[in-house]
Order: C-alpha cells, then sequence, then structure tokens
C-alpha cells in the first residue's frame, strides 16, 4: 500500500515537472529547480496524508515501510523531476515556434 502511495505522488510529481518545464520555464536552470521544487513538495505531500491516515486508520500503513518510502521518495523525485524538467524544456526549444 505505501509502495502504490509513494509511486502516485511520484508520477504526480513528474507530469506536473513535465508540464513546467515544457511551457512555463522560460530558462532551462528555472525549469530544473521548477521540477526539484514539485519533487520536494510532493514528497512531503504524500508524507502528510499517509500521516493522517494513519492517525484516524490506525493499521492502514505501516509506520516503518512509510518512513522508509518518504526517505527514497525526498531523495529521487527531485532529481528525477529535475531531469524531466530540463529535458522536456530543452525539448519544447527545439520545436519551430509560430
Amino acid at each position: 500500500m505505501e509502495a502504490i502511495t509513494a509511486l502516485v505522488a511520484c508520477g504526480a510529481a513528474f507530469a506536473l515537472s513535465y508540464y513546467l518545464g515544457y511551457g512555463r520555464a522560460p530558462t532551462t536552470l528555472i525549469a530544473a529547480v521548477l521540477g526539484a521544487v514539485s519533487g520536494i513538495g510532493f514528497a512531503v505531500v504524500f508524507f502528510a496524508l499517509t500521516l493522517v491516515v494513519t492517525i484516524l486508520l490506525p493499521g492502514t500503513f505501516d509506520g516503518r515501510t512509510l518512513g522508509f518510502y518518504f526517505v527514497r521518495l525526498l531523495v529521487l523525485a527531485p532529481i528525477g523531476a529535475a531531469v524531466i524538467a530540463a529535458f522536456a524544456h530543452r525539448f519544447s526549444r527545439t520545436k519551430i515556434q509560430f
């Protein structure tokens, strides 16, 4: 259960970083920073929501695996989201603008 919620949070961070990098960021560096911020933001949201569910519904999540996936998400999601945003920005600049 924890792995599925972590994958959903990671996918949402990657999708937001692609959106920000492709059409909203003026430079590649800003796209990478926005991607990293979205990765950190979704990791924190993942932890907060699963913590609230664990408090309201005891026994739903295991605390040890929740912390394990949070640490992994906190490290890997910003790096992956920054790379995706930077590549999306570079790809958007190679297309012909009308």
